[in-house]
This record gives structure tokens, C-alpha cells and sequence, in this order.
């Protein structure tokens, strides 16, 4: 189970990151470890979002408000996703 993000902490891509959208879904590859990720209609909006760099809840809001969906779930699932992306060094976080 991963650990909850704080609201603070600022999320941005990894320079070492490129993305790629193809017919509105977007696939991922970190260019020096070569992780990469395809991600579905959901994970291509939380990408389009961290394009520029921004919190984790302000993150949140703006899903929540996109998609009209329950705070706390879209705050969790949010987390492990952003948490996996981070893993495989395609989004850097601090704070």
C-alpha cells in the first residue's frame, strides 16, 4: 500500500521523460532507464496536468472537478498513481 501524498508537495516530469500522445492517450518513456508506461484515458489527463509543475492537492482539485468525481477516492487513486509514475522516475516530487 503506498504512503499518502501531502497536498504540498509539488509534482513535476522528469527531464528525463518524454511522452507521447497517440489517439488521446498518452505512452511514457524514461529515456535513461527505459521504464515506460502507457496510460489510459484517466492517467492522459493526470499527465496533461503535471505538464506544468503543481501540488498534489491542487492536482486533486482539478481532477475532481474534470471528472465530477468523489474527492477522497480520485485523492487515492491519484496517490498510487502518481507514487508508481514516480517510481519508474518519470514525475520528480518535493516537499
Amino acid at each position: 500500500m503506498d504512503i499518502p501524498i501531502p497536498g504540498a508537495t509539488r509534482l513535476k516530469v522528469s527531464p528525463d521523460t518524454i511522452g507521447s500522445d497517440v489517439d488521446g492517450e498518452v505512452v511514457l518513456i524514461n529515456i535513461r532507464s527505459g521504464a515506460y508506461i502507457g496510460l489510459d484515458l484517466v492517467g492522459s489527463e493526470v499527465w496533461r496536468r503535471l505538464q506544468n509543475e503543481t501540488s498534489f492537492a491542487d492536482l486533486c482539485t482539478g481532477l475532481t472537478e474534470h471528472f465530477r468525481g468523489d474527492s477522497d477516492t480520485i485523492e487515492r487513486e491519484a496517490g498510487i498513481f502518481v507514487a508508481t509514475l514516480a517510481r519508474q522516475g518519470l514525475v520528480l516530487s518535493e516537499g
